[in-house]
């Protein structure tokens, strides 16, 4: 069974798919890593997709009738750099018409089933279906912001989980203060310039076991 690990924040703008693009990526080196994007705008598709005729809809669709199966999702994966990956949905829409339930029964099954060492998974803005995905994972890694307004956010989040979490899903939590990459960012090398910038170092020391809570 893979080791999921989800990256969910409720601050915008915190840098949370440029740390979970890396952290794929530095596991990637060690890892068979598969890389998940539940971002209703991603812009992964942009950034390392070339072209693709299926997506995660496809995947929730056969997992939706019962017909799921590791064969068939395998040939929907696409690489990029260390990792492979789902190619996000098309059409955001998409995702709101999922109960959380299905999309965490989805996740659990992609890491029993599909052979990988790793999943990351990307999550976007889930709202009230926060806990059962973050149920779903082994470990959530929190991006936060010190600004008066994130943190406002982040306490109404915290009291939220209190009421709708066990104790054990919320100690799966470890909230991250990302570096502020300093870097002119060019589409051609995208993720290169993450995994040897700032947000590589970060990535390596949290790996490594250097990172301070």
């Amino acid at each position: 069974r893979a080791v999921s690990i989800g990256i969910n924040s409720p601050v915008g703008r915190c840098g949370k798919s440029s740390f979970s693009l890396t952290c794929a990526q530095m596991l990637g080196k060690k890892h068979a890593v598969l890389f998940i994007s539940m971002e209703e705008y991603s812009g992964f598709s942009k950034l390392v997709c070339n072209g693709y005729e299926q997506d995660l809809s496809d995947v929730f669709y056969l997992y939706q009738r019962g017909d799921f199966n590791w064969l068939k999702l395998k040939s929907m994966i696409l690489s990029s750099g260390n990792v492979d990956h789902i190619p996000p949905v098309s059409y955001g829409e998409d995702l709101d018409q999922i109960p959380p339930e299905e999309i965490a029964g989805l996740l659990r099954k992609i890491a029993a089933e599909s052979g990988y060492e790793r999943t990351v998974v990307d999550m976007g803005h889930m709202g009230k279906g926060a806990v059962e995905q973050f149920e779903a994972c082994d470990v959530i890694y929190m991006p936060v912001l010190d600004d008066m307004v994130s943190m406002a956010k982040l306490e109404e989040f915290e009291e939220y989980l209190k009421e709708a979490a066990e104790r054990e899903t919320r100690s799966k939590l470890q909230k991250l203060r990302l570096p502020v990459s300093r870097m002119t960012a060019h589409r051609e090398n995208y993720i290169e310039q993450l995994i040897w910038g700032e947000m590589g170092d970060f990535v390596r020391k949290l790996l490594e076991g250097g990172y301070e809570r």
